[in-house]
């Protein structure tokens, strides 16, 4: 049975190794004792997260601290809800790092809306994010917000 979507779920992958498969909402009630257990390379799939509320950041800042230092936490898949946070909360990352995030990306030309997934040593290495096209009208599609506030996690790893 699929947990509910509301509800904070971190599931350990059985295809991956160190593979965590995060969802739902993570507030007052998200049970993140996990991340007390990580060990060696461990990447947090966030994917699924949908929100993070006030009570939710400060338990979560709780808990990250918590992780074991023997532990390599990756964070993948990240959706704007926790680029939000990393952006605005000192310490939400912990020691971990970012290596892949989604980016709302909009069309100037045509007004066409997604979220795309990039990689963080893409943007490392050129110094922007890579070229998207749309979708429909094949322009180049930006940040639908200001990028230099969106990506400021990536200039502070």
């Amino acid at each position: 049975m699929a947990p509910e979507p509301n509800v904070f779920a971190a599931r350990r992958s059985r295809e991956v190794p160190g593979l965590w498969l995060l969802s739902g909402i993570i507030d007052e009630n998200a049970d993140l004792g996990f991340l007390e257990m990580l060990n060696g390379p461990s990447k947090l799939d966030m994917k699924g997260i949908r929100r993070i509320n006030s009570y939710g950041v400060r338990a979560w800042i709780e808990a990250i601290r918590k992780v074991p230092a023997s532990a390599i936490v990756d964070f993948v898949d990240c959706p704007s809800v926790v680029i939000d946070q990393m952006n605005m909360v000192a310490g939400f990352l912990g020691r971990g790092r970012v290596v892949s995030f989604f980016a709302p990306m909009v069309c100037a030309r045509c007004g066409v809306d997604r979220n795309e997934l990039f990689q963080t040593e893409d943007y490392h290495r050129d110094g922007r994010l890579p070229e998207v096209s749309c979708p429909r009208c094949t322009a180049p599609m930006q940040v639908d917000d200001l990028e230099e506030h969106y990506l400021l996690f990536l200039r502070e790893a």
